[in-house]
């Protein structure tokens, strides 16, 4: 029998909780209308993309498609670049990275943490409401903050992520899990109760402190019923053979990053296909790894502070190309998968690539690398935005017609100040 510790088992479903230091002991309403897209789908490169060869020099419908996203001219009907977009407010340095999906620094946050929490998150809690996994996150150098300002985890080995999606557990564990799930929940349960009875002896800044971590409580309740409710229910049936290498025998998946890239978009477009999910999100990490890949003799981190030296940045080019290759392969996956409803995968969903970096080689967060693909948008054109000083158009605006794309009536989203429905809708 496999043995599974409570701790292990909480961690597997991205369970946080921080009790917070109190001082004193030493939005807007959303509705659902119809909804011309049903998912959403974000991948994000921790580094960006080297902005001389993400942006297009022409706007409009006829712009050259530039270099770095040459593999992708089959789609340009179907995907909408913009320049000159980006979250006023952040600054530079690595932690940009993070604020792709939120607008927010953490620092900026210790207020009202729940301010953090990202566009994918906010929509789980919609779009994710009736599948078993309301969001799915994958790879590495995640963007994703729960409701309560909490950094979620990812999962980036396809053979785990297969087996969530598509491996049944045993009745065992079925069981064992149960148990955990019913303790669990008690517990949940004491620590809410203590919670309410150490307000009453809280200062009104600590009391807000207070809220807040209830807010992780009821996240987290919210994560175990999910549980409870799936637990019985079967998953659906997928061959291996996305992680496994197909019908040769002989042939051997590689499932270490960079080469696991290809199955790991196979496994969102499952995931999707089987409504298994309705978000996820894929990052691609940082760090100083050494590609494995022909002409690379630099660490991707030394390679993205190219100081423009061309023999640096034709290093950078192939790794971003690899990127842009592997995203275009995807889009093409999703034309040619129907959703339930017979309907093409990338119409049904809204795909977003982008980076809360906006060029790594000066840690700039500024003129973010954005694009858009599917979702019913009005897409095929690049969209080059005036600067006001030293900001672009907020991100956000974007985010507030993604947002309503998928049915939900928000007019306000992080930073927002407008929308882009005359844009894209």
């Amino acid at each position: 029998m496999i043995q599974l510790d409570r701790r292990t088992f909480l961690r597997g479903l991205g369970v946080s909780i921080a009790l917070p230091a109190f001082e004193s002991l030493h939005a807007t309403m959303e509705s659902k209308s119809s909804a011309n897209a049903k998912r959403f789908v974000c991948v994000s490169p921790n580094y960006g993309m080297n902005p001389g060869g993400f942006f297009p020099g022409q706007t409009g419908t006829d712009y050259a498609m530039p270099p770095l996203l040459k593999s992708l001219e089959p789609h340009r009907r179907d995907l909408t670049i913009f320049t000159n977009l980006d979250h006023p407010g952040v600054g530079g340095g690595h932690g940009c990275s993070h604020t792709l999906l939120n607008g927010f620094e953490l620092k900026d946050t210790k207020d009202r943490p729940q301010r953090l929490q990202s566009l994918d998150q906010f929509l789980a809690g919609h779009v994710g409401e009736t599948t078993r996994f309301s969001s799915l996150l994958l790879g590495a150098g995640g963007v994703s903050w729960s409701r309560a300002g909490i950094k979620l985890p990812t999962d980036g080995d396809p053979a785990r992520v297969f087996a969530k999606l598509f491996v049944d557990d045993n009745a065992k564990v079925k069981q064992q899990t149960q148990k955990f799930l019913d303790e669990d929940a008690s517990i949940l349960d004491v620590v809410r109760q203590d919670a309410k009875r150490l307000n009453t002896r809280l200062a009104k800044a600590d009391q807000d402190k207070l809220d807040q971590f209830l807010t992780s409580i009821r996240g987290v309740e919210l994560q175990l019923k999910r549980q409870a409710d799936w637990i019985d229910i079967a998953k659906p049936k997928a061959g291996d053979k996305v992680i496994r290498g197909g019908d040769d025998d002989d042939k051997i998946v590689d499932l270490a990053y960079p080469y696991n890239t290809s199955v790991m978009y196979d496994l969102m477009v499952l995931a999707l296909q089987t409504n298994s999910t309705n978000v996820i999100c894929y990052g691609h990490p940082g760090g100083n790894r050494m590609f494995p890949f022909d002409g690379i003799t630099l660490g991707y981190h030394s390679l993205t502070h190219h100081g423009k030296r061309p023999e640096l940045l034709k290093e950078l080019s192939i790794i971003e190309t690899f990127y842009a290759a592997q995203f275009s392969r995807f889009i093409q996956n999703l034309k040619e998968t129907p959703d339930s409803e017979g309907q093409s995968l990338l119409e049904s969903t809204v795909v977003m690539f982008g980076s809360g970096m906006g060029n790594a080689s000066a840690h700039s967060s500024r003129n973010l690398p954005i694009m858009v693909a599917g979702g019913g948008f009005k897409n095929g054109s690049h969209h080059r935005f005036e600067r006001n000083g030293r900001d672009g158009r907020p991100l956000s605006d974007l985010f507030v017609t993604i947002l309503q794309q998928l049915g939900i009536q928000r007019d306000r989203f992080s930073t927002s100040a407008s929308n882009m429905n005359d844009l894209l809708i």
